[in-house]
C-alpha cells in the first residue's frame, strides 16, 4: 500500500473511532420502560400483545405492537446486564450504521473524504441516537442505499435468491420499526429516477419510449418489499398505526420535538442546516453548470429534504441519503495552485475547528459515567408504592406522560399507569399538555377520568395566597400550585421528595391508614407558610414532628431524590424558633 494510501487509511478509521463518541451518550429515552414490559410480555406468552395490558384507561383496547422484535431484545439485554447492555447495544447498531455509510461513500472511491465527513455524519445524526427502534432503522436504511448504489453502479443480475433476500430482509425489517416504509420509499423512488432517465430520449425526441429495465426491477422489488410487510403478526393492521400518526400529526408536531420542524435555534441542528445548504447547493451547481444529474439521487433527495424539514426525526434520512449522493457527484480535482493549497489547508484547519468545538462543547459534555438519564419517576416513590400496595394499587391513577412507560415497568402489574408514550395515547396528548398551572384544565380532567391517586411533578412555581391569621391578622404566603388544583380538602399528601408528590383522594382509602401517612402540613414547597402559623400556635409542635416521623419511617436517604436532611433541619429550625423566649407555639 503507498505510502499516502496508508495515511488515508490510518486517519480515515482514526475518524470512524472518534466518531463513534457521540454513540456513547446516557440512555435518555423513557419509552424504553414500556418497550421492557411489552418484550417480556411477549416471551411470557409466546407471542406479542394484541391488548392493552399496561395501563387502567385503555385496558384491553386493540394495541398493534409494531416494534415487537427489538423489544425482546432489549429484555433480553436488559436481563442480563440491565442498561449497560442496552447503551452497548445501540453503540453496536450505530456503529454498524456508521460502517454502512463508509462502505457506500467508498464505492465512489472518495476514502480521502472520510477522516472530515464521518465526524460531521455521527454529528448531525446525534439527536436520533438515542436508544429506540429506529436505531434498526438507520442500520438498515443505509443498508439498503448501499446496495442500491452498488446496484446502479455495477448491476447484479436479478434471480429468484435476490427476490427472496429482499423479501426477507424487509419482512424482518417490518417486524423490528415502522420505519421500513423509507426504505419502500428509497426503492419507489429509484424506481421513478431510473425510469425517468431510461425515458431522457424520448423526452427529448431523440428516440422512441423506451421499455423500462433497471426502473421495472426496482419497481418489481418495491412491491416484493410491500407484500413481504404484511409478514408480521398483525398483518394489515400494521398501517393502522401508520394512519394514526399522520392522524395526530399536528398534535405530534406540536407537543413532541422529534416530531416539530427543524429549529435553527437548536445548536444540536445546525449539522443538518449546514449539510442542507452544501447537499442542495452542490446539485443546483452540477445542474446549472454542467447540466449533470442522477435522476434517482435528485428524486430520492427532494423527498427526504422534505421529510426531513416537515419532522427532525427524518434528518438521519437526508444526512445518509444527502452525503452519499453530493460525493457521487463528478468532483474534479482542485488544481495544485500555491493559493488553492494554502485555501485547502486553511479550510480543513477551519472545519477540524468546528468539529472539535461540537463535539468537546455538546458532545461530551454530556457524558455522566452512566448507562441511563433516570428522569422519569422516583426510586423513592417507587419504593413507597409498593410497600403500599394493599391500599393504593387499585385505584385509579394519574401520572406525567414521559413516567407511564417507567411506572408500568417498576411497579405493573399492581399499579396501571394513566398514560405512557405509546401510539394508543395520541388522542389524549392535547388534554395534558395544558395541565401545568392551569387549575380549571385540571379540574376538567380530574372530572373526566375520575382520578384518585395523582403523581405529580414538583417543578411548579409557587403562587402568592393572602391567609388570615388567629389573631386578626393576615399575611402573604407563597403557596404550592398543586394545592389549588388538589385542594386538600379533597387531596392528601401522602409521599413526596426532591422532585415527585403522590396525593390520594380522601374517600379512596381506609381513613386509619390515611391518618398515619398524610402530611398535613410537612407538604412539599409549602414551607414558608408553616413558622408564622406555628409561632401564633394555630399549628401544634407535636404534630410537626409526628410528621416528621413519618416522613422518615417511610423514606430512604440513600436514594437519588431524599431530602431527609433538609427536612429534619427545617423541623429541627422550627424548634428552634418556639424555644425562643416569647413564642407561643403550642406544645
Amino acid at each position: 500500500m503507498p505510502d499516502r494510501d496508508r495515511i488515508l487509511n490510518m486517519l480515515g478509521w482514526g475518524a470512524f473511532a472518534f466518531s463513534c463518541s457521540v454513540f456513547l451518550l446516557p440512555v435518555i429515552n423513557p419509552d424504553i420502560y414500556w418497550h421492557l414490559s411489552a418484550g417480556k410480555y411477549t416471551l411470557a406468552h409466546l407471542g406479542p400483545p394484541r391488548a392493552d395490558f399496561l395501563s387502567w384507561p385503555l385496558a384491553g383496547a386493540e394495541w398493534v405492537d409494531f416494534e415487537w422484535l427489538p423489544q425482546v431484545v432489549y429484555y433480553l439485554l436488559h436481563k442480563a446486564g440491565g442498561f449497560k447492555a442496552l447503551l452497548l447495544f445501540k453503540v453496536v447498531l450505530l456503529t454498524l450504521t456508521l460502517l454502512a455509510f463508509r462502505a457506500t461513500v467508498l464505492l465512489y472511491g472518495r476514502r480521502s473524504a472520510l477522516p472530515f465527513l464521518l465526524p460531521f455524519f455521527a454529528a448531525a445524526i446525534m439527536p436520533n441516537c438515542d436508544l429506540r427502534p429506529e436505531n434498526f432503522t438507520l442500520l438498515l436504511f443505509s443498508v439498503t442505499l448501499y446496495f442500491l448504489e452498488k446496484s446502479r453502479l455495477a448491476p447484479a443480475p436479478a434471480g429468484w435468491r435476490s427476490r427472496a433476500a429482499v423479501f426477507a430482509f424487509f419482512a424482518l425489517w417490518t417486524n423490528i420499526h415502522a420505519g421500513y416504509l423509507y426504505g419502500l420509499a428509497l426503492l419507489g423512488l429509484y424506481a421513478a429516477g431510473e425510469f425517468f432517465t431510461e425515458q431522457l430520449p424520448y423526452i427529448y425526441g431523440q428516440g422512441p419510449f423506451a421499455r423500462p429495465g433497471k426502473s421495472l426491477e426496482y419497481l418489481k422489488l418495491f412491491f416484493l418489499g410491500l407484500a413481504s410487510s404484511l409478514a408480521n403478526p398483525y398483518g394489515w393492521k400494521i398501517y393502522s398505526v401508520i394512519f394514526n400518526h399522520q392522524k395526530y400529526i399536528n398534535t405530534l408536531q406540536e407537543s413532541i420535538q422529534e416530531w416539530a420542524t427543524f429549529d435553527l435555534t437548536n445548536a444540536y441542528q445546525w449539522p443538518y442546516i449546514l449539510a442542507l445548504l452544501v447537499v442542495l447547493g452542490s446539485f443546483a451547481g452540477f445542474l446549472l453548470r454542467r447540466r449533470h444529474m442522477i435522476y434517482p439521487h435528485f428524486a430520492a433527495l427532494l423527498f427526504f429534504v422534505w421529510a426531513s424539514a416537515n419532522h427532525s426525526r427524518h434528518i438521519p434520512f437526508f444526512i445518509i441519503t444527502g452525503l452519499a449522493f453530493t460525493l457521487a457527484l463528478p468532483w474534479e480535482k482542485p488544481a495544485s495552485a500555491p493559493s488553492r493549497r494554502v485555501l485547502a489547508w486553511g479550510g480543513g484547519a477551519l472545519w477540524l475547528a468546528a468539529v472539535w468545538w461540537f463535539y468537546s462543547g455538546l458532545v461530551w459534555t454530556q457524558y455522566t459515567g452512566k448507562a441511563q438519564l433516570a428522569k422519569w419517576g422516583s426510586e423513592g416513590l417507587a419504593t413507597f408504592l409498593r410497600a403500599n400496595k394493599a391500599e393504593l394499587a387499585g385505584l385509579k391513577l394519574y401520572n406525567y406522560w414521559s413516567w407511564g412507560g417507567w411506572l408500568g415497568w417498576e411497579l405493573g402489574p399492581d399499579y396501571k399507569p394513566f398514560i405512557d408514550g405509546r401510539y394508543l395515547f395520541h388522542d389524549r396528548i392535547t388534554e395534558i399538555t395544558g395541565l401545568k398551572g392551569s387549575v380549571q384544565n385540571w379540574t376538567w380532567l380530574i372530572a373526566k377520568y375520575k382520578f384518585e391517586l395523582a403523581l405529580i411533578k414538583l417543578d411548579e412555581p409557587n403562587v402568592p395566597m393572602k391567609q388570615r391569621l388567629a389573631g386578626g391578622g393576615e399575611a402573604v404566603y407563597w403557596r404550592p400550585t398543586y394545592l389549588f388544583y388538589l385542594p386538600r380538602r379533597d387531596w392528601a399528601v401522602i409521599y413526596w421528595d426532591y422532585s415527585t408528590a403522590a396525593l390520594v383522594r380522601r374517600g379512596a382509602v381506609p381513613s386509619a391508614w390515611l391518618a398515619a401517612h398524610e402530611f398535613r402540613y410537612l407538604r412539599p414547597g409549602d414551607s414558608l407558610s408553616l413558622p408564622g402559623p406555628l409561632l401564633a400556635g394555630e399549628i401544634p409542635l407535636r404534630e410537626l414532628r409526628r410528621e416528621l416521623g413519618i416522613y422518615l419511617r417511610w423514606h430512604s436517604a440513600g436514594h437519588a431524590n431524599s431530602v431527609n436532611g433538609e427536612v429534619i433541619g427545617f423541623v429541627r429550625g422550627l424548634e428552634a424558633l418556639c424555644a425562643v423566649k416569647g413564642a407561643k407555639c403550642a406544645k
